[in-house]
């Protein structure tokens, strides 16, 4: 079977090509790749359109990369007639016996939704623009907002509000995607319920996700710690709830004044929102009490949280978010916000502890209750590594895959037979 994909951004064999470090955060798909390429049978073309890259190929262990070309100006959800034109080429060059397209963010569905392609396409949901539109102001205030919004991001069509008409802009296409496409694969009841709503006789398949190498190795233990240190890792958006983390980081130090907050990713004080994060930090006196640790790559991401007391996840929205996967997967003790495809994840109580999206109190006094009893965190950490060491057991995945692969298939033909 030859299988097309078609992601978000060039996977990290694109950039190495171009002597290039890699960042694209889809860590879970190259993990996902390199056991699929080696199934029997199966070969492997990936492609995706890239503002900044020229028209490419590249090969590297056997799978055939290929990235179109945008203009650097074109914004990330956008799409022009050309960009549908150049997939619609390249299908026909590589003559794919199936279409993975990873995501609803992007155009590529259309392919699917409009029939432009005389071949079965399935679509794996990631993050969901619709729902996530509803969540994406978190707790920041329309004051906070409007502090948020440098003029130079204004005028070059940056900023949280730029970012909110991209996504509702992007939204609607992603309605018509979800409407037409004929298949989809997903991870959580929350994916499921919502593909449903808007195409209950579209088929639907559990397919998993197979973490970064990193973090099959590694394991979290309490003897090994920063005691009452908490780390998040995605604060970029305000949907992600870091506000409400800095709230309970407050609470937790009126008992632990050694509490400490790391926060991962590309928040910095360089774009308008990280200049009101950093506000928040100083009026709340929580300056010596979180560090910003940057972009961090998957075996210092791992050490990372290995070394935390504590890992929370304070989201208005999410689908599955990695980092809790991967913060599960070694074990560590988890407070996540009940949202979303969360609650398919963690078994509130047993594996984790839930609250609800933006109610400090209760994420502080979760933490607390960690900090205080070491049996509590050894109990949620043990279990928690337990869930996703089945959830995310490779050979499990790898066989979800081909088994949704093999029916997509098998419907086309039977459809074509008829």
């Amino acid at each position: 079977m030859r299988v097309l994909w078609l992601t978000n951004g060039p996977l990290p064999a694109v950039d190495r090509h171009h002597g290039k470090r890699p960042i694209y955060t889809g860590g879970w798909m190259p993990s996902l790749l390199e056991h699929l390429s080696k199934a029997p049978g199966v070969h492997v073309d990936v492609a995706s359109t890239s503002a900044g890259y020229p028209d490419d190929q590249c090969s590297e262990d056997g799978v055939d990369y290929f990235t179109l070309s945008q203009p650097r100006w074109q914004p990330f959800f956008s799409h022009i007639k050309r960009d549908l034109d150049k997939l619609v080429s390249l299908v026909r060059e590589r003559k794919p016996d199936l279409i993975h397209i990873h995501g609803t963010e992007r155009f590529y569905g259309l392919i699917a939704a409009r029939k432009l392609v005389p071949v079965n396409c399935v679509i794996s949901l990631q993050g969901l623009l619709t729902p996530i539109l509803r969540g994406f102001f978190g707790a920041i205030s329309p004051l906070d907002l409007w502090r948020s919004e440098r003029l130079v991001e204004v005028a070059t069509r940056r900023g949280l509000l730029w970012q909110y008409f991209d996504f509702f802009a992007a939204s609607r296409r992603e309605q018509e995607i979800l409407r037409g496409a004929k298949a989809f694969m997903g991870r959580t009841d929350w994916d499921r319920a919502h593909v449903q709503s808007f195409n209950p006789q579209a088929p639907y398949y559990h397919v998993g996700e197979v973490l970064r190498r990193e973090f099959y190795g590694t394991s979290w233990n309490l003897s090994r710690c920063d005691r009452h240190s908490i780390i998040f890792t995605n604060a970029g958006q305000p949907w992600r709830g870091t506000e409400t983390l800095f709230e309970a980081l407050a609470l937790v130090r009126r008992e632990f004044p050694d509490a400490r907050l790391r926060l991962a990713g590309t928040l910095d004080d360089r774009h308008g929102y990280g200049q009101q994060l950093m506000r928040r930090i100083t009026a709340g006196g929580l300056g010596n009490s979180v560090e910003m640790l940057g972009y961090l790559d998957s075996q210092t991401m791992a050490r990372e949280l290995s070394r935390a007391h504590v890992f929370a996840i304070p989201s208005f929205i999410e689908n599955s978010p990695n980092s809790l996967c991967e913060a599960m997967h070694l074990g560590l003790p988890c407070v996540a916000s009940f949202t979303g495809g969360i609650p398919s994840l963690i078994d509130n109580g047993r594996s984790g502890l839930l609250f609800s999206p933006g109610d400090a109190p209760v994420l502080a006094d979760s933490i607390l209750r960690i900090f205080r009893d070491d049996n509590v965190a050894i109990h949620l950490g043990r279990s928690a590594h337990i869930a996703a060491a089945e959830r995310h057991l490779p050979s499990r995945i790898l066989t979800q895959l081909l088994d949704a692969y093999s029916n997509v298939y098998e419907h086309a033909t039977a459809r074509v037979a008829v």
